[in-house]
């Protein structure tokens, strides 16, 4: 046996061992794999068990008065409340109201005038 069986023979079986390690590699992550997908879907599948939470219906706001049953009469007379005008404020004098910027500041104001010592921007000509 000469040195160069003796390196190719040694040769083959490293690369024969690789290949059972990458073999082995390989194997180990697509069962790995397969067990993620499993449990994946099983998690996927639990969620169709599950039962939702329905919304509770709002209750609606009954009106005094049927609007199909109206007649031309009905909708002349004042006898029954409008839900128009409920939350409508009437003001009789508007100088009664007072006036809101009086009070009102300015965010960020100066409260007293600036004045600079010189010119910063000389005029451009």
């Amino acid at each position: 046996m000469g040195w160069r069986e003796w390196f190719t023979s040694t040769a083959d079986k490293l690369h024969s061992e690789q290949e059972e390690r990458e073999e082995t590699t390989a194997n180990q992550d697509a069962e790995t794999f397969a067990a993620l997908q499993d449990m994946k879907t099983a998690e996927a599948l639990s969620l169709f068990d599950e039962e939702e939470e329905q919304p509770t219906p709002s209750t609606a706001l009954e009106a005094p008065y049927d609007a199909s049953d109206a007649r031309v009469d009905d909708l002349l007379s004042e006898a029954e409340e409008s839900f128009t005008h409920r939350d409508e404020v009437s003001i009789a004098d508007v100088s009664e109201l007072e006036d809101p910027y009086l009070t009102a500041t300015i965010e960020g104001d100066v409260p007293e005038t600036v004045v600079f010592d010189d010119d910063e921007n000389p005029p451009a000509v």
